[in-house]
C-alpha cells in the first residue's frame, strides 16, 4: 500500500469488511502514519488488492469523507486532510519554542524541585557526577492535556538561582542560557521504550488511582527521550522526557550503501482539539 502501511481485510470475520477498511485508514490517519496531504490508494486498487467490491470501497470512503479525514480530488485522487499536529524533537530541543513555532503554549505543574546527588542512571552524563545537582520534576501540558513527564538535572553552577523561578511557567533551556550567557551548541538524544509505572500512568492521566483495586492493571509502554545538552563540550543539563508511546513516531533512514541510519524525524503527536 502507498505510504509504507499494509492494509488487510479478513473475509471470514463477522466484522463488515467497510467497516474494517474505514476503521484500518482511520487508525493509520489519526496515528499519523498517513500524515496531512498524503494520497490515499485508489479505490480501484483497494478493490483489486484487498478483494472487495466498488460499492464496500466506496462506503467506507465516504464516511471517512463525512468525517473530514479524507477529501476527493476530481482528476486528481482521494488525500488525507487530517491534520496531525506533532512536534520534532530532533528539530529544536526547547519545547517551549517548539510550542510558540506553532503559535500554542505549554505550561506545567511542579513535582518536585531541589538539590541533592544524580541517580545511578543519570549520573554517567556527568563527568563531575559527585556534586550536588538542581533536580526539577514537572508534567508539561499542552492544550491542557498532561502530555510529557520531564526531569531537569543540571550541575548547581550552572542552575544559578533556578530554584526561586516560576518553574510552572520557565524554559529551562532559555533560562540557563540567559543567566550563563551560553549558547547550547551541541545535543545528544538517546530513546528508548520503557514499561510506565503506576505513578507514571497517573501523572500522565493514563490510569485513574481510584479505579486500580477493582479492574485489572494494564502494562503501558513509554518513550523515555534523554537529552544531553551542551556547550563547548561542557554537559550543562540532562532533560529526561517520558511519555505514552503511543504519542511518538521515530522516523529514520537507511543506506545500504554505508549501512548507517540517520533519524529523520522524533515527532510527538499532540492532541486533538
Amino acid at each position: 500500500m502507498r505510504g509504507g502501511v499494509t492494509i488487510r481485510v479478513n473475509h471470514n470475520s463477522p466484522i463488515p469488511l467497510y467497516y474494517q477498511l474505514r476503521e484500518q485508514i482511520r487508525d493509520n490517519i489519526l496515528s499519523g502514519k498517513w500524515e496531512y496531504g498524503k494520497e490515499l490508494p485508489s479505490e480501484l486498487r483497494l478493490c483489486e488488492t484487498l478483494g472487495l467490491s466498488r460499492a464496500t470501497v466506496k462506503q467506507a470512503m465516504d464516511e471517512l469523507v463525512r468525517e473530514g479525514l479524507i477529501e476527493r480530488k476530481r482528476g486528481k485522487g482521494t488525500f488525507v486532510t487530517y491534520q496531525n499536529e506533532g512536534i520534532n524533537v530532533f528539530a529544536e530541543p526547547s519545547l517551549v519554542k517548539q510550542m510558540e513555532k506553532l503559535g500554542m503554549s505549554i505550561h506545567s505543574r511542579v513535582i518536585s524541585a531541589g538539590e541533592g546527588p544524580l541517580e545511578k542512571d543519570v549520573s554517567g552524563y556527568f563527568e563531575e557526577s559527585a556534586e550536588n545537582f538542581c533536580k526539577i520534576r514537572r508534567v508539561r501540558y499542552i492544550k491542557d492535556s498532561p502530555m510529557i513527564l520531564e526531569e531537569n538535572f543540571i550541575p548547581k553552577k550552572w542552575a544559578r538561582d533556578l530554584l526561586k523561578q516560576n518553574l510552572n511557567t520557565l524554559s529551562v533551556y532559555g533560562y540557563l542560557e540567559e543567566v550563563n550567557g551560553i549558547h547550547f551548541d551541541s545535543y545528544h538524544i538517546e530513546v528508548r521504550p520503557t514499561l510506565l509505572s503506576t505513578e507514571e500512568k497517573r501523572l500522565l492521566d493514563l490510569e485513574d488511582a481510584r479505579v486500580q483495586l477493582i479492574i485489572v492493571k494494564k502494562d503501558i509502554v513509554g518513550m523515555r527521550f534523554d537529552l544531553t545538552a551542551c556547550c563547548h563540550g561542557e554537559v550543562v543539563m540532562v532533560n529526561r522526557r517520558l511519555l505514552d508511546g503511543k504519542n511518538v513516531l521515530v522516523g529514520a533512514d537507511y543506506d545500504a550503501n554505508s549501512h548507517q541510519f540517520t533519524a529523520t524525524s522524533g515527532k510527538i503527536l499532540l492532541p486533538s482539539d
